[in-house]
């Protein structure tokens, strides 16, 4: 039984499908990413997932089973224990979702708390073992720091491990390196990369990076206007692709010296 399965899902806002017949199937262990310009309904997607689709947003055709349940469902009850324990979601700008005028460590082990029933000491010190797990250094000080103090790498790393926390089954991450310079970007694919192989953790990837979706992805959905252009795996969709949007996005990628890196 697949991990994930999406089956001819609608998603519409305010009457109108916004996403069109999606179907998508993840495996355990597997990465897939998701491309397509801005407005593709990349995003809407992964939230349809997480249960967390904003204003009026909501899935309106097709199912959505997790290890065989029916997401769609869920009542706040399900939905509380299963966020966080097997599905996180990364955002964007990570820093960027927390309370700028609380300090990362307070955060963090407030999240903690909602989810297991320990003292603020023992949350403090599960936060910070995470911190360590995502390379950041003096995580102390990364705990009692606020998120306007630290680089959109840090921030980024921090959301990462609040992510990772209780090890997820499935991890949605949400462009997580767009705000990124290019040596912090390939530091959190690896690591991100990392968490598969340590943790058996399948990835769902949003991204308009071609070279990160090819890198990291076992398999590529390219979406356009709401609905599925092309999907296959890595091989195919690079390199064998007759598809006319796919090998345009394709061949919008910079060169250097004659050579594309994707």
């Amino acid at each position: 039984m697949a991990l994930l399965e999406m089956k001819n899902v609608d998603i519409s806002y305010e009457g109108q499908v916004i996403v069109k017949d999606f179907s998508l199937t993840i495996e355990e262990g597997e990465i897939c990413s998701i491309v397509g310009e801005s407005g593709s309904g990349k995003t809407t997607v992964i939230r349809s997932i997480m249960g967390l689709l904003s204003g009026q947003g909501q899935v309106t055709a097709g199912d959505i089973f997790y290890d065989g349940q029916n997401l769609l469902r869920f009542d706040r009850a399900h939905w509380k224990a299963l966020r966080g324990h097997d599905i996180s979601m990364i955002f964007q700008d990570s820093g960027a979702m927390m309370n700028q005028t609380k300090r990362v460590g307070k955060a963090f082990v407030e999240y903690i708390r909602t989810h297991e029933n320990i003292s603020k000491q023992e949350a403090w010190d599960k936060g910070k073992e995470m911190l360590e797990r995502m390379r950041l250094p003096d995580p102390e000080r990364v705990m009692r720091s606020y998120p306007f103090q630290l680089s959109g790498g840090m921030r980024q790393r921090v959301g990462i491990a609040m992510g990772m926390t209780y090890k997820p089954k499935l991890l949605l991450a949400d462009e997580p390196t767009s705000a990124l310079d290019v040596t912090t970007q390939a530091q959190i694919v690896r690591q991100m990369m990392e968490l598969r192989d340590e943790y058996g953790t399948s990835i769902i990837i949003v991204t308009h990076n071609l070279g990160v979706a090819a890198y990291m992805g076992d398999k590529i959905v390219v979406m356009k206007d709401g609905i599925v252009e092309e999907m296959g795996d890595r091989d195919a969709i690079l390199h064998k692709s007759e598809n006319p949007y796919t090998r345009m996005l394709l061949d919008a990628v910079p060169s250097i010296g004659g050579e594309r890196f994707v």
